[in-house]
């Protein structure tokens, strides 16, 4: 071989090195890229999440003591928003099984728990629970669905 042959050999194994590089570079580039709009993503739907759970039960959660008897009825009215978001967000969720007993436990608490349970008189009566354990409860409830908003 002569020292033309070897030099247009070197050239292109040279074209398809920088070739193969650029392609590799640009392989990993774009999977860093995807990652990124991912991470991105989830946690704005879990901001969207958080943020409906929280505008929905505006005058229930955070507040324990001042619940307005004649704001109960939004309970149950806001079940399917929250299930709205939470289908939304529930893609992102790493303990998915855990995430959809936590929205069984908030829509039946909506379902079942009566104006009367929540607002009634505040003694305890053959191990029944006070309004104020049927508050907490709610409100560990609630706090529950939003810590998965929180995970990482």
């Amino acid at each position: 071989m002569n020292t033309a042959c070897i030099a247009i050999i070197g050239a292109i194994t040279t074209i398809l090195a920088a070739f193969g590089g650029a392609a590799l570079g640009a392989y990993f580039a774009y999977k860093t890229g995807m990652k990124l709009v991912q991470a991105t993503h989830k946690n704005a739907i879990a901001s969207k999440f958080k943020a409906t759970v929280i505008y929905e039960l505006t005058g229930f959660y955070p507040i324990v003591n001042l619940w307005d008897k004649n704001e109960f009825p939004r309970l149950y009215q806001s079940i399917p928003k929250i299930n709205s978001a939470a289908a939304e967000f529930r893609y992102f969720v790493t303990r998915e099984a855990d995430f959809d007993k936590a929205i069984s436990e908030y829509n039946s608490y909506c379902r079942d728990t009566k104006e009367s349970d929540a607002f009634g008189f505040d003694y305890k009566d053959m191990g029944s629970k006070t309004t104020k354990d049927h508050q907490n409860d709610f409100i560990n409830i609630v706090e529950h669905l939003i810590s998965f908003a929180n995970e990482k």
